[in-house]
């Protein structure tokens, strides 16, 4: 347990962490829905999940994937807070945005298999996602992310 606290930020608040992370999701996921929009590039986060479990449609799939998908940004929230944000340069907002778009980029490596394997990319449900016009949606979005989780999650005033 010693050796966990060791990486653990002793600023960590993780209250607020889980708040930021849930309102900075809530901001992504308004920006995932009107880029759909005004793009025309329909990939959903809620969809893509709705695909990793396995489930076609209904209420009760549509909410399971938004709760995943909010908590999600939750643990990002966390993952922020706790580990990450006290060695990343500048204001908190600055922070908050390298966050969001280093996960991104990292993440994209993982977009080719996505395109092979998830069964709604596989029929047309969903757009591909390792293209172009997608990374620039997703860099989009993780900007409005780690903009508002930096924005919100501020170290505490003494």
């Amino acid at each position: 347990m010693n050796l966990l606290r060791k990486f653990l930020s002793p600023t960590w608040r993780p209250a607020s962490a889980a708040s930021a992370g849930l309102l900075a999701t809530i901001a992504y996921s308004i920006a995932m829905e009107g880029d759909k929009f005004l793009i025309g590039n329909r990939f959903s986060d809620v969809r893509f999940i709705q695909g990793l479990i396995g489930a076609r449609g209904g209420r009760r799939t549509l909410t399971l994937s938004w709760v995943l998908h909010l908590l999600n940004g939750v643990l990002l929230g966390e993952l922020y807070a706790a580990l990450v944000k006290r060695f990343l340069p500048g204001p908190d907002w600055l922070k908050g945005v390298i966050f969001g778009e280093v996960f991104i980029i990292g993440a994209w490596g993982l977009t080719p298999l996505a395109d092979k394997y998830h069964p709604f990319i596989k029929n047309g449900e969903l757009p591909r996602l390792a293209t172009w016009t997608s990374f620039l949606q997703n860099l989009l979005r993780h900007l409005v992310f780690g903009l508002v989780l930096g924005w919100l999650y501020r170290e505490k005033s003494s």
